[in-house]
């Protein structure tokens, strides 16, 4: 993995996790649309990590199953 897919991940990862904090921390209270800024930004990461992979846009990237042969998916 090259390290901008890296970078990336850690950013996604980063904001997601502060969302969940502040969700716990502030018991769920945050005005609608509160974060919205912050999943479109976790959005437009998303995109760009499914180009940096191939992929042509991030649903293909999402709904993948090459390797689930031998995981037990259902599908």
């Amino acid at each position: 993995m090259t390290r901008q897919k890296k970078e990336i991940i850690k950013k996604i990862d980063d904001l997601e996790q502060w969302i969940a904090a502040d969700e716990e921390l502030g018991c769920g209270f945050a005005p609608a649309g509160a974060y919205d800024g912050m999943y479109q930004e976790i959005y437009q990461l998303q995109e760009e990590l499914a180009h940096l992979q191939h992929y042509t846009t991030l649903e293909d990237m999402l709904y993948d199953t090459r390797g689930c042969e031998n995981s037990g998916c259902p599908w």
